[in-house]
């Protein structure tokens, strides 16, 4: 199962009232839960992804209220794009989206990851924006240069290195 650990301004940009919100689990599945924000860019909304575990992150822009029902849908097509692009074999994507079918809305709980979002938010604008905005930026490579940072949280080691190194782990199992 796929926890959404969403802030109040996403809670009330996807109409999940608190009292739909799901309990807080641990996350069973090989990579955990995922926190999201939102953020605006280029005028546009824009939702930001961060793993809890490894910090692993991405970005999806031009989500609209009319098509915000299908975030799961999308959420899981650009998780695997980049899973894809950073060499993660089919099997191992697989057998995580079949942990992440089901998905349920809950509060945050770890103030270190939202200050790692905080982060993340500007890290991206700063690369959007110094590369012309979202028309013109490479989003594929400032996703993987933000996910091969060293993080101080995960012991100054690269967010996709962790991820790859989880999937791997359970890949056995």
């Amino acid at each position: 199962m796929l926890q959404f650990r969403c802030t109040a301004k996403v809670q009330k940009e996807i109409g999940v009232k608190p009292k739909d919100l799901s309990e807080i689990t641990d996350g069973k599945s090989m990579l955990g839960n995922w926190y999201v924000n939102i953020l605006t860019i280029d005028r546009r909304k824009t939702f930001l992804f961060v793993n809890e575990r490894t910090l692993l992150s991405f970005i999806l822009y031009g989500i609209k209220k009319s098509n915000i029902a299908n975030i799961h849908e999308m959420f899981l097509k650009a998780l695997n794009q980049l899973l894809l692009i950073e060499g993660v074999d089919y099997p191992v994507i697989d057998k995580l989206n079949n942990e992440y079918i089901h998905l349920e809305y809950t509060k945050t709980k770890n103030k270190q990851v939202l200050g790692n979002m905080s982060d993340l938010m500007s890290v991206y604008k700063h690369f959007i924006y110094s590369d012309g905005g979202l028309k013109n930026c490479d989003l594929t490579e400032i996703i993987h240069q933000i996910n091969s940072m060293p993080q101080k949280n995960i012991g100054w080691g690269f967010s996709i290195d962790l991820t790859k190194e989880l999937l791997l782990c359970n890949q056995s199992t």
